[in-house]
């Protein structure tokens, strides 16, 4: 196997100790050479443009976890973190600048944690609010049920938190905004409803208390003349049903979180 073809095999960065029985280690020379691999350190060779989380889990001999290994596995994130996070086997040194090493023994799954593992590692290492992104993910797409949560929760510690956040788990959520959104709420004490059709306005991201609608709206999908026309339509036959309606955006409900909670509770009024 060539140099190049040899380093792709491994998912663009490997150690020479790996790659050495791929192909030689003369090839690998003399590809760092013609400028077709690049050598970062002694004994650890990538393609050129190699991602950062794939450099720092070859470089740590570990695989990628956490928020990296959610976008690996093509997992929703609020926020794509540029710190590489990687796990390396107990009693392991390896290192890498500019990342966070985990130490425990995982799964390696085409270089990153498995999907489950990856779901409860972003339980544990992403802000609490948009912690369960990951996790409405998987269950939207079928990569995890909710049967598979519940199941690794009562695995769990009965003091660990993760366990109160499982249980907050939507297989309905329509986007890594709704799951924070609905986060939110949950956690100021409304009773929250989840992706909720309601003709002739068409399915709602959000029913809080039974009588007002949040709908959160990411640019993508909101921006064109088109859209917004249909989400006026729809505000207009939420309240000639006599629902409540209120519109908030990705920088609003993400940046002004206080803001926007406060908005709602004052439209709810007195429970």
């Amino acid at each position: 196997m060539e140099a190049v073809e040899a380093v792709h095999a491994c998912g663009g960065a490997a150690r020479a100790a790996r790659l050495v029985r791929l192909t030689p280690r003369r090839a690998l020379v003399a590809a760092v050479a013609a400028g077709e691999l690049l050598r970062p350190v002694a004994g650890l060779y990538c393609v050129p443009g190699c991602p950062p989380d794939v450099l720092a889990a070859a470089a740590a001999r570990g695989v990628r976890s956490c928020q990296s290994a959610a976008v690996a596995l093509g997992l929703d994130v609020l926020h794509v973190e540029a710190t590489p996070h990687v796990t390396c086997p107990p009693g392991s040194r390896g290192t890498w600048r500019g990342s966070v090493v985990h130490r425990r023994r995982v799964a390696d799954l085409d270089g990153c944690t498995d999907v489950l593992t990856t779901v409860l590692d972003c339980l544990r290492c992403l802000p609490r609010r948009e912690a369960l992104v990951p996790a409405d993910s998987a269950l939207r797409t079928g990569r995890l049920t909710v049967e598979d949560l519940h199941l690794a929760a009562t695995r769990m510690n009965r003091r660990d938190p993760r366990r109160a956040l499982l249980r907050m788990a939507d297989p309905r959520s329509g986007s890594a905004l709704e799951t924070v959104a609905r986060v939110d709420l949950l956690e100021a004490g409304l009773r929250v409803r989840t992706q909720q059709g309601i003709e002739p306005a068409g399915r709602v991201d959000l029913v809080v208390e039974d009588r007002l609608v949040v709908e959160v709206d990411g640019y993508a999908f909101h921006a064109s003349a088109r859209q917004r026309s249909e989400d006026l339509r729809r505000d207009a036959e939420l309240h000639r049903l006599g629902l409540l309606v209120l519109r908030f955006s990705f920088e609003q409900v993400v940046h002004r979180r206080e803001w926007w909670l406060g908005v709602v509770h004052d439209v709810l009024g007195p429970r």
